[in-house]
């Protein structure tokens, strides 16, 4: 602080300061509320971002509990809930579960749309799940090469045991003996005493 500003009287250093938020308050006034607004923004931005999710689940929870107890009589139901949250993870929840119940009741085709619909979630575990589940529809349904290609995509090292014994399934199906035991082989590789077990005997039996 200057010798200049300690020798003013407290008038002078009161004008000086009114002076100066004159010139310099308004854009500070302006800063501090923009900071304030942008906070606020961002609280009720996260606030509503939960409690979306929170009636999202919710409203999960019971279409499922309802599309379960009757799948047939209530598909309306879960076709309603898809279409609403499509961009959302329970919205592929319920792809992979109506998936699921169309392969119990042999409808085949509306489960592969389900599965490649589920494939548009940006989730890579979800994405996983949806490759994998349609590799085994396709391997059930004898599109082994689709398949094989649908497998080729799951990157996940976590799914490698399940990829790999499943590729050697397919192959098996495709009388390429050769590289089914090479597939199990890698399986073998990261599987547990027990899994290797399992692996050993399919093959045992190529």
């Amino acid at each position: 602080m200057s010798n200049e500003y300690l020798n003013k009287t407290e008038e002078q250093q009161f004008e000086d300061a009114k002076n100066w938020f004159k010139e310099n308050g308004t854009p500070i006034l302006l800063a501090i509320i923009l900071i304030c607004a942008a906070s606020f923004g961002w609280n009720f931005w996260k606030n509503h971002q939960l409690q979306t999710a929170q009636q999202t689940s919710a409203t999960y929870q019971n279409v499922m509990e309802s599309y379960l107890q009757n799948p047939s009589k209530n598909q309306p139901l879960i076709e309603k809930f898809i279409a609403d949250n499509k961009d959302s993870s329970y919205g592929t929840f319920a792809q992979l579960e109506a998936a699921k119940q169309a392969v119990e009741k042999g409808d085949f085709s509306a489960a592969k749309t389900l599965l490649q619909a589920a494939l548009t979630n940006q989730d890579p575990t979800l994405q996983t799940i949806a490759r994998f589940r349609l590799a085994q529809l396709d391997y059930q349904l004898k599109s082994y090469d689709d398949a094989l290609a649908t497998l080729a995509q799951v990157q996940d090292k976590v799914w490698e045991l399940r990829k790999q014994i499943l590729t050697g399934d397919i192959l098996v199906a495709k009388g390429d003996i050769q590289a089914a035991k090479a597939a199990y082989e890698q399986a073998k590789a990261v599987a547990s005493p027990q899994e290797q077990i399992l692996i050993d005997v399919r093959l045992n039996n190529l």
